[in-house]
């Protein structure tokens, strides 16, 4: 069984004429978020052996906010192209056949997450920004249950 915490990165510069959307930044708003994410994360006991971002620099950034945190800054992140906002969640599924009873964070963007968890699941989420859901997965299967959806809002009350 794998444990998929998922992770969408945290408040973002807007977007503007002239520049990539990937190489759009986290603002201050959105470090903190991903401060919140961490701080759950840590009060739940959760023990990370990977981390997969989408290549997008949001992404990558929100990762290391967390890992910081934690105090795991020296671990490492891997970014995978199947995380792309335009790409197809079954695709990066492919990729965790491979593993097998690990906790791994993925951070990413909507709706792709949202469409991952519905494969994986077949519950119909939304993943606001800075949000995090709980999946546990059974690669062999192909299938899981969401153990917990959280927002902000909620973040900020525990």
């Amino acid at each position: 069984m794998i444990t998929l915490l998922i992770v969408r990165h945290g408040e973002a510069e807007p977007q503007i004429n002239g520049k990539d959307d990937k190489d759009r930044r986290l603002i201050k708003k959105g470090i903190k978020q991903m401060r919140r994410v961490a701080n759950f994360l840590d009060s739940m006991d959760y023990n990370i052996d990977r981390v997969f971002t989408s290549p997008y620099i949001r992404a990558y950034q929100s990762a290391e906010v967390i890992l910081d945190e934690l105090g795991e800054d020296g671990k490492k992140i891997e970014t995978f192209s199947e995380l792309a906002p335009d790409r197809e969640p079954s695709e990066f599924l492919e990729k965790l056949k491979e593993m097998d009873n690990s906790t791994i964070l993925v951070v990413g963007h909507e709706p792709y997450l949202s469409n991952l968890i519905k494969i994986i699941t077949g519950g119909l989420v939304e993943l606001k920004k800075g949000g995090i859901a709980v999946v546990e997965y059974n690669p062999m299967d192909n299938k899981g249950s969401l153990k917990l959806l959280l927002t902000q809002k909620v973040l900020k009350l525990i």
